[in-house]
């Protein structure tokens, strides 16, 4: 509960009138905070933020709750939150994130009475909490994003004979990824005149099959009444069962070879090659 001080002006009156002194005295406490563990970046990048902080903090103590997750802390957390994010698209650490909002804490604590400094230590102890869980969180978004996208590109979607397109998935990659990788190998396939693809499964994970039924619905969407055959290869019974029908539905020819090298026999046939083998 925030109340009065002895003889000054309410919580966040006293934090309105003196928020210029407690921005300067931050930006002191920072650049000499022992939580900085790189000490990469300076003060005054972070001091715009700080600002805001502060001038969500007015908001929340003019309430007469503190209580974390309650209405009147609620926008100084989206502040914590963004910061958080911001952060992890910076390439700061978490210490740099604690830091700020520890050393900001300390400042207004040393400030207002002792019950509103005990206030102020759990509010911003919650902050801080929210700030790294989403600093994590948009830390590992980025990086899932950017695995996705070298998945996409790192993909081989080949013509491995004239006329004999193949896409070779691997690893796990995600529905869209999944979809974009089988788009590229339709556009290669129409742009080549081939009259099959080969969908080479061998180096997808389970991840991967858990996955492939999304994206292969959306390639199928794409390749509708087309006269060109899918031939898988190296599937498992379910993932290749689950492909085999989803094709029927849409009457696109399918067929699964155990092998890649056999598929790419049929198609290299279907071609019009002729495979000869040497003795």
């Amino acid at each position: 509960m925030t109340t009065p001080t002895a003889e000054g002006p309410k919580l966040a009156d006293l934090v309105r009138e003196r928020a210029s002194e407690i921005i300067a005295s931050w930006i002191v406490r920072f650049e000499r905070s022992p939580l900085r563990f790189r000490r990469a970046t300076k003060a005054a990048t972070h001091t715009a933020q700080v600002a805001n902080l502060v001038e969500a903090l007015i908001v929340a103590t003019s309430s007469d709750q503190l209580t974390p997750g309650s209405d009147a802390t609620r926008e100084l957390e989206r502040s914590a939150a963004f910061l958080g994010a911001q952060f992890a698209s910076e390439g700061a650490t978490g210490f740099d994130i604690a830091a700020l909002l520890l050393e900001l804490r300390d400042v207004v604590a040393s400030m207002v009475s002792t019950e509103d400094a005990a206030a102020l230590t759990r509010l911003f102890e919650w902050l801080t909490v929210v700030a790294l869980d989403t600093f994590a969180s948009s830390g590992l978004q980025s990086l899932r994003e950017r695995v996705a996208e070298q998945l996409e590109l790192g993909t081989p979607v080949v013509e491995l004979l004239p006329k004999v397109p193949a896409v070779m998935l691997v690893g796990a990659p995600t529905a869209s990824v999944l979809g974009g990788c089988l788009a590229r190998a339709w556009m290669l396939a129409v742009s080549v005149g081939a009259p099959c693809l080969v969908i080479e499964c061998g180096g997808l994970v389970e991840a991967g099959e858990r996955n492939f039924e999304a994206g292969y619905r959306e390639f199928l969407e794409q390749s509708e009444g087309s006269a060109i055959q899918i031939l898988m290869s190296s599937a498992r019974r379910p993932l290749r069962e689950r492909a085999a029908g989803l094709a029927a539905e849409r009457g696109i020819a399918f067929q699964h070879f155990d092998r890649l090298d056999s598929a790419v026999g049929h198609a290299v046939e279907r071609a019009g090659y002729v495979l000869m083998r040497r003795t």
